[in-house]
């Protein structure tokens, strides 16, 4: 237990949580990618604006447009997540111990 009353997180349970964010901020975030990629690509001129990028993708392509390449994305951003958010708080932990690090 903390000073506090609460459960502290093993390392497991921060992973575990840090691979939750890394895949609910993917999904959240890639039809946004999805956009700025277009409009960033040699096809960008065919859009006024990212509005109308949104606009067009969802018309002529679906909902489904927006999560191309989501796949390789979550295979590369939730493991990556749960270790830092793993090693930050362990790391964190281990160094509490030493009064160089207590302001």
């Amino acid at each position: 237990m903390s000073n506090d009353g609460e459960k502290e997180l093993t390392p497991l349970l921060r992973l575990f949580g840090g691979m939750s964010a890394g895949c609910f901020s993917t999904l959240g975030n890639n039809p946004f990618d999805v956009v700025k990629t277009r409009m960033q690509g040699t096809k960008a001129s065919q859009y006024a604006n990212t509005a109308d990028c949104f606009k067009q993708m969802l018309a002529k392509e679906g909902i489904g447009a927006f999560y191309a390449g989501v796949i390789p994305r979550l295979s590369r951003v939730v493991p990556g997540q749960g270790i830092i958010f793993m090693s930050f708080e362990t790391i964190q932990e281990s160094l509490s111990g030493y009064s160089i690090f207590h302001a």
